[in-house]
């Protein structure tokens, strides 16, 4: 599977980048002002009646071509005509950038600059990786910075060897993670709260002072949102051996109707992020991934497969009566959904839930046991 990563690069502040990338984004608004009005969302369609437009204002022809393809981009995904706000400008290699021993070479209407650049020691792991499509942006200090993507095809194939586990992942609000081995990763919900209360009171002082101080919060929660979600991630990715199988919920366009609070709450931390998070580094750590769908996986018994009911946090079958954390219970049948694809590759799966006494001892702390007697038929949701 291909990996992505982005390496930065700090870039001295120059004349004649500065003055190309003010080029290329009114040419970036002339691009979708053409594309809207004739309702064209192919580059390929679009480059005809733009191409030329760009070459005259003087951007470099790989820019005019990129330019033309930022546009398609952002009309795409817009339900509006979009309007160019962020500074930034895309590069293509070896035409408009090249990298070579530490010099950043980049196209601009003065011709071809180069900055020494040297490639950062804590991204010497990509040094071998290829190089893709970039950017130039300048952040909200005027300072510039290269983006350089960078991208890896690692051999992960889920029906590569016989795999000895499969960890559910199940990601929330009260727990920011659960897995299936009994692992629960802490709550961020008191400083949401509290982060959203102080946010608010400054909004409505609406003083100079109150303004300066929502500057400094600016972007401090989504720094701290990365960080945590990094930190969950690395330390779920560390307790995988190689061709462990992942399972996660396919979250796209989940939506919920519990009200004004509880959505706040839901939007305010990016689950997508984490799961984003997991996905690139159990990758690199030779683990395939599997999405499963996402529909009653908290309210569904993990021992007979029948709907029970939640409260507060925790779950309990009316056919079986077995008892659990649901956050817990939905790991525990994000895995189990993913047993059958397993089995029908003829993989070896059938190791205990719980791997050690240590989760165990977790595990029974959020779940009550039923009748030992009673013997669980095996859950075959999709």
């Amino acid at each position: 599977m291909l990996s992505r990563a982005t390496v930065n690069f700090r870039l001295p502040d120059d004349k004649g980048l500065l003055e190309t990338m003010g080029i290329y984004q009114a040419g970036l608004q002339h691009c979708i002002d053409v594309a809207w009005d004739k309702r064209i969302r192919n580059n390929v369609k679009l480059h005809p009646f733009v191409y030329r437009h760009l070459r005259e204002s003087g951007l470099p022809a790989q820019l005019s071509v990129a330019c033309i393809k930022q546009a398609c981009g952002m009309i795409k995904r817009a339900k509006s005509k979009p309007v160019v706000s962020n500074r930034s400008m895309r590069f293509n290699p070896p035409r408009s950038f090249s990298y070579k021993r530490g010099v950043l070479s980049l196209s601009t209407i003065a011709g071809r600059k180069k900055f020494n650049v040297p490639f950062p020691h804590y991204a010497s792991e990509y040094s071998d990786w290829e190089i893709n499509e970039s950017l130039v942006w300048i952040d909200r200090y005027d300072r510039i910075f290269f983006g350089m993507c960078l991208s890896k095809d690692i051999p992960v194939d889920i029906r590569s060897a016989q795999h000895k586990r499969i960890l559910g992942i199940d990601v929330g609000i009260k727990h920011l993670a659960v897995t299936s081995d009994g692992k629960f990763y802490g709550s961020v919900v008191p400083k949401m709260v509290r982060h959203r209360r102080l946010v608010s009171a400054l909004q409505s002082k609406g003083t100079k002072s109150a303004k300066r101080h929502l500057k400094r919060l600016s972007g401090r929660w989504t720094r701290f949102i990365r960080s945590e979600n990094h930190r969950i991630s690395r330390e779920i990715v560390d307790s995988l051996k190689e061709g462990n199988i992942v399972s996660m919920e396919d979250l796209n366009g989940i939506r919920s109707d519990k009200g004004r609070r509880f959505n706040r709450m839901l939007h305010s931390w990016a689950f997508r992020q984490l799961q984003n998070f997991v996905e690139y580094k159990a990758l690199r750590a030779g683990c395939p991934i599997v999405y499963v769908a996402p529909s009653y996986t908290s309210k569904s018994c993990r021992r007979c497969g029948e709907i029970g009911t939640r409260n507060q946090g925790f779950f309990k079958c009316g056919n079986c009566g077995y008892s659990c954390n649901s956050d817990l219970n939905a790991a525990f049948n994000i895995k189990l959904r993913v047993k059958p694809l397993a089995l029908a590759l003829g993989l070896d799966v059938n190791e205990p839930i719980v791997a050690t006494d240590d989760a165990s001892f977790r595990v029974s702390e959020h779940c009550e046991s039923p009748d030992v007697s009673y013997k669980p038929t095996p859950f075959m949701g999709g």
